[in-house]
């Protein structure tokens, strides 16, 4: 992976977009508040990366390394976030409508009132994961593994939870109507 210092990034973040940093290491960067929208960030570290109020709108993170960023009020709806590492990662109020996290792993990451509306997690690992009070309205978990994560108060209407392991899940207060359980059936 290529480092980039600070001030090549900060070069960067003032040109004419969309950036291209496929596989560059910015791992640590300070981007709070950065214009990511259409990068192209695929297989690119972003360990540990500030990236809180961030525009990631359509921007491609496939592969990308996440964990522990700070992602907190980001915007990354339509946004490619397949086979991301996202471990750890805060995501709270960040907005990840019809985003793909197919295959990702969000692993003990913190999505409280992150707005997941019609994003597809199919085969994720959300092990763990907070997701207190979050919009999951219509939202795609088939095949996920929601192993002991906690959904209280989400809204997942019309959600698809169909051969989800939800072993030790939290569902107090989550509201469930039309939402598919992991069996088939339809929450009434």
């Amino acid at each position: 992976m290529a480092e980039l210092a600070p001030w090549q990034i900060y070069d960067l973040l003032n040109r004419r977009g969309p950036l291209w940093l496929s596989g560059c290491d910015l791992s640590g960067a300070y981007l709070r508040g950065a214009n990511l929208r259409n990068a192209d960030l695929r297989e690119a570290n972003l360990n540990g990366a500030d990236l809180r109020g961030a525009d990631l709108r359509a921007a491609n993170l496939g592969g990308a390394n996440l964990s522990s960023a700070d992602l907190r009020g980001a915007n990354l709806s339509e946004a490619n976030l397949r086979r991301a590492a996202l471990q750890k990662a805060t995501l709270a109020k960040a907005n990840l409508r019809a985003c793909n996290l197919n295959r990702a792993n969000l692993a003990g990451a913190n999505l409280q009132e992150a707005n997941l509306q019609e994003a597809h997690l199919v085969e994720a690992n959300v092990s763990g994961v907070d997701f207190d009070e979050a919009y999951m309205m219509q939202t795609v978990l088939k095949a996920a593994n929601l192993r002991n994560a906690t959904l209280k108060g989400a809204h997942l209407q019309g959600a698809n939870l169909f051969e989800a392991d939800v072993e030790g899940v939290e569902l107090e207060n989550a509201f469930l109507r039309g939402a598919m359980k992991p069996n088939g059936d339809i929450y009434e």
